[in-house]
C-alpha cells in the first residue's frame, strides 16, 4: 500500500507543469526491451509524455495539427542507454533531400549534457531529419570534450511517418553509470517548415537561443525509480531594499554528499520557485545574476546571506524561509583625477591592476589585454585572466581577441592613404565602380560615396541590404557600408577579394608599422592564438573568418596594436592635408548622444569627441562576446588600448575612461 501511495505521489508530481520551473525538470524511470523502429506502442502504457510549448523562434503554432509535439523518455541502467520517443502532428511536412540547410525543411534536435557539470560541460545537439544528420556546431565547440568526442555512433534512431504524425525513436549510449538520482541536461526541439515558408521551432525547455552553447538554457532529466517518492520544495526571493532589477533567473539545489547531483529551477516573475526532488540533504544556492540595464550599466544581483542547508524527507512539502537578494555595488575605484594625468610609476601599475581585477570579478570578464600610452610612449602592457573558462588556460601575451568595429578604423586609415595618393576618389559614386544589386529598388543609393561610408551617412543600416535614408543626409552607423566599400576596393577581381584586401592592409599598415600579430582572416596561426569569446561567462563557439570583413574581422592584442595607435597620434603615413580631413568631424551626433555635454561625431572613419582634457580620437568594438576600446587624448598624447572576451565588459570600458584620464564625475 505504501509503495502504491508513493508511486501515485510521484506520478502526480511529475505530471504537472509547475509554474516555477515550467516543466523544465522531468523524472524518468527504468525501461528495457524496446525495439527502435519508430513505433512507440511497445513503451510502457504509464509512460509520462511532456509537451513542447516553448516558442524558440517563429510565428507561433497555427492550430492543433501544426507542430504539436510531445516527448517521453526512460533509461536502461544495465545497458547505459537513454531512450527518447517523440510524436509530432504536422499537417504540412516539408522535406528537402538535396538541401541540408536547417531552414529549408522540418527537423528535430535532441540536446544532451550527460556530464551535467556546474562548471559547464557543453551540450551535444543531435540535429536530425529523414535525410540529414549532424551535431550542431561541433567543430566550433571542441573545448568541450563531450561535444568534441560525440558522434552518431552513440545513437540508434528510427523515424516513421504515418499520415500527419511523425515519430522519432532514439536510443542513445550514455557514458558513466546510470543510477537513480543522476541528472542529465536535456531538451528537445522540433522545427516546422511549411510550404508557405512560415517556420517555427518549439522546445520543451526554457526559452532562449544558443541551447547548444549553454547548459543553463536546457532542462533536466532526473533518473528515478518507480517507487521513489518526492518532496516538494517551495521558495520565495525577496529584495533587501526597494526592487531595482529583475529577479535572478535560477535557483540551484545541490546534493550535500554528492555535489555532482544538482537541480536547477527557474524563478517566476514574482520571485517564487518550486521543484520536486528526492529526499536527502541539500544546499540551496542562488547563482549570481548579471542583467544588462543600459549599454554601460549591468545590475549584479546575488543573495545577501549564506547558502541554505536543507534536509528533506519523502512525501514532505517544504516552504523555505525567504531568501534575500540585493544589488551588488560596483567597485568604487575611480579617483578624482585620472591615473594617467600624473607620471606613471609602480604605484600606478598596482592601481591599474587592482582596478582591472575588481571589474573582472564584478562583471565576470574572463580575460583582458591592455596597453597604456602616456606622453606618446607605451608605459604599461599587461594581460589578465584566462582564454577560456572551460580550459582555464591562462591568457598569453600573444593571444589575440576579436577587435570588432575597431577594424573599421584600421580600414579607414588604409583608405585615407589610398586617397592621398590619388588611387581612390572619396567622392565618386560607388555604384559607378560596382553596382549594389539589392539596392536597385532605391535609385538614390547611386549617390553613395566612400566619404558617406567613412562618415556613417551612407543611408545603409548597420547590417542589412536596404536603404534607410538618402546617402549624405542622416547619420546611421553602418557596418554594411564598410563591407560595400571593401567590395568596391576589390572590384577588379571579386573572386580574389581576400587576397586583394589583405594585400592593401599589409602594404598600408601591417608591414610599415611592424604589426606581426594582427590578422584579418583565418590562417595557420589564428586558430592557435585566438581566445574564446564569452556570453555570461560561457565560452562561445570558435569562429575563424574565411575572408577579411572590414567592419568586424580584425584579430589582435593590445601590444601589437600600439604602433597603429602611435601612428594615428603622430599622423604617420598621412599628409598634413589628409590628416586634417581624417580628423575633422564631418558627421556630428545628436546632442543627446554626446558624452557629458561635449560634442562627438565621426571624421573619415575615426570616432572623435571633445572632453575636459581636449579632443579624443579612437574607436570602440562590440561583436557581442568580444568588447574592446581604443582612445587617444591628442593634447595629452595619452590613451589606452583594451580588449576583452566578454559580453559584460561595457561598464568596465566606460569606467576605464574616467579611471585612466577623466577622473570621477559629479553624481
Amino acid at each position: 500500500m505504501e509503495r502504491a501511495k508513493n508511486l501515485l505521489l510521484l506520478v502526480l508530481l511529475v505530471g504537472q507543469h509547475l509554474l516555477a520551473n515550467n516543466g523544465h525538470i522531468a523524472y524518468i524511470y527504468p525501461i528495457s526491451g524496446l525495439t527502435i523502429d519508430g513505433d512507440l506502442s511497445d513503451w510502457p502504457a504509464e509512460v509520462q509524455f511532456h509537451t513542447m510549448e516553448t516558442v524558440h523562434y517563429g510565428n507561433g503554432v497555427e492550430g492543433p495539427e501544426d507542430a504539436a509535439a510531445k516527448w517521453c523518455a526512460g533509461y536502461d541502467a544495465e545497458a547505459s542507454v537513454l531512450y527518447v520517443g517523440v510524436e509530432m502532428r504536422d499537417d504540412d511536412y516539408v522535406k528537402t533531400p538535396d538541401n541540408p540547410h536547417y531552414s529549408s525543411h522540418d527537423f528535430q534536435v535532441l540536446y544532451l549534457d550527460p556530464m551535467h557539470s556546474r562548471e559547464g560541460s557543453g551540450v551535444i545537439g543531435y540535429e536530425i531529419d529523414e535525410d540529414h544528420r549532424k551535431i550542431v556546431e561541433q567543430e566550433m565547440l571542441t573545448f568541450y570534450p563531450q561535444v568534441r568526442d560525440a558522434s552518431f555512433d552513440q545513437v540508434e534512431l528510427q523515424i516513421k511517418r504515418r499520415g500527419n504524425v511523425v515519430t522519432y525513436e532514439w536510443k542513445v549510449q550514455i557514458s558513466g553509470q546510470l543510477v537513480p538520482g543522476r541528472v542529465i541536461g536535456f531538451d528537445y526541439g522540433v522545427f516546422d517548415k511549411d510550404t508557405d515558408q512560415d517556420q517555427i521551432m518549439v522546445t520543451w525547455g526554457p526559452q532562449g537561443g544558443g541551447k547548444f552553447m549553454n547548459s543553463d538554457r536546457i532542462g533536466d532529466l532526473v533518473l528515478s525509480t518507480r517507487d521513489q517518492a518526492l518532496a516538494k520544495v517551495n521558495g520565495q526571493l525577496v529584495w533587501a531594499d526597494t526592487p531595482a532589477s529583475n529577479w535572478p533567473s535560477l535557483v540551484r539545489l545541490s546534493h550535500s554528499t554528492s555535489p555532482d547531483i544538482f537541480y536547477s529551477t527557474h524563478v517566476d516573475s514574482t520571485g517564487h520557485f518550486s521543484l520536486s526532488i528526492p529526499e536527502g540533504e541539500y544546499t540551496v544556492h542562488v547563482p549570481t545574476s548579471r542583467q544588462m540595464v543600459d549599454w554601460n550599466k549591468i545590475d549584479i544581483v546575488e543573495a545577501t546571506g549564506p547558502d541554505i542547508a536543507l534536509r528533506i524527507s519523502s512525501d514532505q512539502s517544504v516552504d523555505l524561509e525567504p531568501i534575500t537578494v540585493s544589488l551588488v555595488p560596483k567597485p568604487d575605484l575611480i579617483p578624482e583625477e585620472g591615473v594617467l594625468i600624473k607620471p606613471f610609476n609602480e604605484a600606478t601599475s598596482r592601481q591599474v591592476d587592482e582596478f582591472v581585477a575588481a571589474y573582472r570579478a564584478h562583471l565576470n570578464i574572463p580575460a583582458v589585454s591592455m596597453a597604456l600610452i602616456q606622453n606618446g610612449e607605451l608605459v604599461y602592457h599587461q594581460t589578465y585572466g584566462v582564454e577560456n573558462t572551460i580550459s582555464k588556460a591562462l591568457l598569453r601575451d600573444e593571444a589575440v581577441f576579436e577587435a570588432a568595429s575597431i577594424t573599421k578604423l584600421v580600414f579607414a586609415y588604409a583608405m585615407n592613404r589610398l586617397v592621398q595618393r590619388g588611387e581612390f576618389d572619396l567622392d565618386k559614386p560607388l555604384y559607378e565602380t560596382l553596382p549594389f544589386p539589392e539596392l536597385e529598388e532605391s535609385p538614390e543609393y547611386k549617390k553613395m560615396t566612400a566619404r558617406h561610408v567613412l562618415t556613417h551617412v551612407s543611408g545603409l543600416p548597420n547590417w542589412g541590404r536596404e536603404l534607410n535614408n538618402e546617402p549624405g543626409t542622416t547619420y546611421g552607423y553602418s557596418g554594411e557600408g564598410f563591407e560595400y566599400l571593401k567590395r568596391v576596393l576589390a572590384s577588379e577581381d571579386l573572386d580574389k577579394l581576400p587576397e586583394i584586401i589583405q594585400g592593401h592592409l599589409e602594404q598600408e599598415i601591417l608591414e610599415p608599422l611592424g604589426m606581426t600579430n594582427t590578422y584579418f582572416m583565418c590562417n595557420d596561426r589564428l586558430p592557435e592564438l585566438k581566445v574564446a569569446g564569452h556570453y555570461d561567462g560561457i565560452p562561445n563557439m570558435f569562429d575563424c573568418p574565411d575572408q577579411p570583413g572590414m567592419a568586424y574581422s580584425m584579430h589582435t592584442e593590445a601590444k601589437d596594436f600600439v604602433p597603429f595607435a602611435l601612428a594615428l597620434l603622430n599622423r604617420e603615413g598621412l599628409t598634413e592635408a589628409q590628416a586634417q580631413e581624417m580628423f575633422t568631424i564631418h558627421t556630428l551626433f545628436e546632442e543627446e548622444d554626446w558624452t557629458d555635454g561635449y560634442q562627438a561625431g565621426f571624421g573619415l572613419g575615426v570616432a572623435l569627441r571633445d572632453s575636459p582634457q581636449g579632443r579624443v580620437f579612437g574607436h570602440g568594438g562590440n561583436n557581442g562576446d568580444f568588447k574592446c576600446s581604443f582612445e587617444m587624448y591628442e593634447e595629452l598624447k595619452t590613451g589606452f588600448i583594451v580588449f576583452t572576451n566578454a559580453d559584460t565588459a561595457e561598464p568596465f570600458l566606460y569606467d576605464l575612461i574616467n579611471f585612466l584620464v577623466e577622473g570621477k564625475k559629479a553624481e
